[in-house]
């Protein structure tokens, strides 16, 4: 299936659109208190969580906050 026709991806795009400006300022610590409290990145995570293969592309967008699957 194409990757623009899946739901998942495009939904994943979209909230990583989102994190990036949140997190992009935020130190390692803040980052990781972001990913353990934050509803959208609950939504990432559940997402990374269906899908380990979307871990490069997340890593790529926001850095590493998520643990590899």
């Amino acid at each position: 299936m194409n990757d623009t026709h899946d739901p998942d991806r495009l939904e994943l795009s979209r909230l990583l659109q989102q994190a990036k400006p949140l997190v992009a300022p935020l130190y390692p610590d803040q980052q990781k208190q972001w990913a353990e409290e934050s509803p959208l990145a609950q939504e990432i995570s559940a997402l990374l969580a269906r899908h380990p293969d979307y871990y490069a592309e997340i890593h790529a967008q926001i850095g590493g906050i998520f643990a590899k699957p």
